[in-house]
């Protein structure tokens, strides 16, 4: 029977070799995702495409093909992904990973001739997603010149060096170049041949290693896919003879990862180096952008998130400072000349999904938050995108401020506007997590100008204020002990929506409502203790009840349980988490429970959200790697002034 545990920071899988772990991994260019077999179910280069559409791996030991109902036992960590297992006499262990910088998969198969001599076979053989490359050539670079380069890389497919091998005295190497300058490459160790031939590729291939009893021999494959003459291309055989260095930086990254005196258990520390792997992994450096991309479904184009790279960037701003400031530079470059924020800052500093409501907040906020954290204030003055931070951050506050009324309050207008975080969901008026936080923007840029522009700091600090009394005067619903969702003249959805947790956090709620607010939460927004809704324990829901006009949600959020309506966002959960542990509550559950619920089901890196009665969103998403703040801070004092 499979079973899960935990064992020096790694997660650990034991059960039948045919059941699936499915483990992403990803460097400063790939994204891949190993499945616990040998086999290598995505692949993926930031600003490119999806490589693969599948991908077979079979071994055999003398002539017997693999038992997939033998026993395994898989450890995940990092950028590693472990496998062993026995077969016919023969130990065998299968170790995949990637190093930090190279576009390149390695693949291992180490085999133990136990009881008697063994041959060991492995066969490879994989078909391409050509549908993701052409998705990527209509969509970035579609010309009259790349058509007809198109066309003649289709219909000239018999060309000399489209596909070819190279035989050295110890590895076969594969060059494969698909359609266009598109390449997927292999180098294999041992008796290696090629085998199948489909005209445009050699998509299998086998090899072969003698073991006499009592020895160890090894078996390897490296991969690598993407487009030659760039930034991807990395040469199969180069990266064959640097296989060992390779495993080397991958080991040491793992052993590099910081792991709190905080977390105690081997739960916790796997916990922590798992989201600590996620946050890390997710920041790419593309020609002059350096940020931390959303997930291994935001690559392509390669963007970041003003709110998403908020959330990612304070889970590791205690251990890696240096990437958050690279991200605040970016960001800035990606401002609009207005001073608009748009949702995403592209790797060529352009917008993706303009003017956005919580975005210009976000922004001003991580760079009170960076500033206070690491004392580095010689970042207010550094240029980017022509002006300097702090007079960047001046400006999408002012650009912000136009949509204030009499209140102070921002105002959302249009009944179809869902520009903010929550962007399946039509809320129009006052939404309480935008006005949160603008009031906490506020108060960022109090301090932040405190020093140099004293006047200007105390006009901020009486904003803020006049925002916090407006939020509790409008928003509050006494009956209720929480914060309204959003509100306007003509409706207010009175839901408990986590996002409102902003409040507390920011100290925009006085105690005794901070508390009634996450009273309620407990009560109806962790799964356990809500016996109205029907789905069981699965963790902390986004709202409760779920909206019920359903002119007011769209897409994903149309349906109960689902993405913004009522599905578990694992860094709300976290940020709702560490609201607890400030006033001192039990925080374990929505810290943990989306975490061990997805173990359960077989996502082994964190999820971006997901709903035990619809489809999950991305894997390795960087915001959920929040949970580190628990560990990180366990005080509960990360949002307080320190100066």
């Amino acid at each position: 029977m499979a079973s899960q545990s935990f064992e020096n920071g790694a997660l650990v899988y034991n059960g039948v070799f045919a059941e699936r772990c499915f483990f992403d991994i990803s460097n400063n260019l790939l994204t891949a995702q190993f499945d616990g077999t040998g086999g290598i179910s995505k692949y993926a280069v930031v600003n490119k495409w999806d490589f693969i559409e599948c991908y077979y791996n079979q071994m055999s030991v003398n002539g017997e093909p693999f038992d997939y109902y033998a026993e395994k036992r898989v450890e995940m960590c990092g950028r590693i992904q472990t496998v062993k297992t026995s077969f016919n006499g023969a130990d065998i262990t299968v170790r995949q990973f990637a190093d930090s910088e190279t576009n390149a998969l390695f693949t291992e198969f180490e085999i133990t001739a136990a009881e008697n001599d063994a041959v060991f076979e492995n066969t490879v053989n994989f078909g391409l997603n050509i549908t993701s490359w052409m998705k990527n050539f209509f969509s970035t670079r579609f010309t009259a010149k790349n058509l007809g380069r198109l066309i003649f890389g289709t219909l000239g497919s018999e060309i000399k060096g489209h596909k070819k091998t190279e035989k050295h005295s110890d590895m076969l190497v594969i060059r494969n170049t698909v359609i266009e300058n598109f390449y997927f490459d292999f180098a294999v160790t041992g008796d290696a041949e090629a085998l199948e031939d489909n005209h445009l590729y050699i998509n299998q291939f086998a090899s072969s290693v003698k073991v006499a009893k009592g020895e160890t021999k090894r078996l390897r494959i490296v991969l690598s896919a993407g487009t030659r003459k760039d930034f991807s291309y990395a040469d199969v055989a180069e990266c064959m003879n640097n296989f060992d260095a390779a495993y080397a930086a991958a080991v040491k990254y793992i052993d590099g990862m910081p792991v709190p005196e905080s977390c105690r258990t081997e739960f916790e520390k796997a916990y922590f180096r798992s989201l600590y792997n996620t946050a890390v992994s997710m920041y790419k450096e593309v020609g002059r952008f350096r940020g931390f991309i959303a997930g291994i479904v935001y690559q392509s184009p390669a963007r970041t998130y003003y709110r998403d790279g908020y959330w990612t960037a304070i889970s590791v701003l205690k251990n890696r400072p240096e990437l958050v400031r690279n991200e605040v530079l970016t960001l800035a470059a990606g401002i609009d000349k207005d001073g608009k924020c748009p949702s995403a800052v592209k790797f060529n500093f352009r917008n993706w999904w303009g003017n956005h409501y919580d975005s210009p907040s976000f922004f001003a906020i991580l760079l009170y938050d960076y500033v206070r954290i690491t004392g580095d204030k010689s970042i207010l003055n550094e240029k980017a995108g022509g002006k300097t931070v702090l007079e960047s951050a001046k400006k999408v506050i002012a650009k912000l401020a136009e949509y204030e009324d009499e209140t102070g309050l921002l105002y959302k207008g249009g009944p179809y506007n869902r520009r903010d975080w929550c962007d399946n969901v039509f809320r129009e008026g006052y939404v309480t997590y935008d006005e949160a936080l603008y009031a906490r923007a506020l108060y960022a840029l109090s301090r932040l100008t405190k020093e140099s522009e004293p006047e200007l700091s105390n006009r901020y600090l009486e904003r803020h204020e006049k925002v916090k009394k407006a939020i509790n005067d409008i928003l509050w619903d006494t009956e209720s002990g929480y914060y309204v969702n959003y509100k306007n003249e003509n409706y207010t959805e009175k839901n408990l929506s986590v996002d409102t947790v902003t409040t507390v956090l920011y100290g925009i709620a006085p105690k005794d409502r901070a508390v009634s607010v996450l009273k309620n939460m407990e009560k109806y927004l962790e799964s356990k203790n809500n016996t109205e809704q029907k789905a069981g324990d699965f963790g902390v829901l986004s709202v409760y009840p779920f909206y019920k006009p359903n002119r007011s949600v769209v897409l994903k959020s149309s349906l109960p349980y689902y993405y913004h309506n009522g599905g578990d966002w694992p860094y709300l959960s976290a940020a709702y988490a560490y609201a607890k542990m400030m006033y001192g509550m039990d925080y374990k559950y929505p810290l943990t429970r989306w975490f061990e619920y997805n173990l359960e089901k077989g996502n082994y890196t964190p999820v971006e959200f997901f709903s035990p009665t619809h489809p999950q969103g991305s894997l390795l998403q960087g915001w959920s790697a929040l949970g580190q703040l628990c560990y990180s801070y366990p005080e509960g004092d990360f949002f307080a002034d320190r100066g």
